[in-house]
């Protein structure tokens, strides 16, 4: 299986959430608006670039815009090996906390 930084998983979910694809600026807002801080941009692209190598990730040109000076924008897609990665990261951490209940309540000090 392949692993996947926290950065990388946000942006696979986030692509799942607006549709299976959007342009860099969309998907930062979107990530923003779930974890509720800031996502730097050097730090996105880099994580998409790292996705697109995996292949689990696609990107290619839309149309010009005039907001853009006439520059087309980069649209990244999920591909199906994406959502299988995402979809088996996601059966992980649910096996990992499933049964923990609350932590709040743990009664276990593993430092004594």
């Amino acid at each position: 299986m392949l692993r996947l930084t926290a950065n990388q998983e946000m942006i696979l979910v986030a692509l799942c959430r607006l549709g299976g694809s959007a342009h860099g600026p969309l998907l930062r807002m979107h990530m923003t608006e779930l974890t509720g801080h800031s996502i730097i941009y050097g730090s996105m692209y880099n994580s998409l670039e790292n996705l697109i190598r995996k292949e689990l990730v696609e990107s290619r040109r839309g149309k010009p815009t005039p907001e853009r000076g006439g520059k087309a924008k980069s649209i990244y897609s999920i591909t199906n090996k994406g959502r299988e990665v995402l979809l088996s990261t996601r059966n992980v951490r649910e096996k990992i906390w499933n049964g923990l209940g609350d932590i709040n309540k743990s009664t276990k000090d593993p430092i004594k």
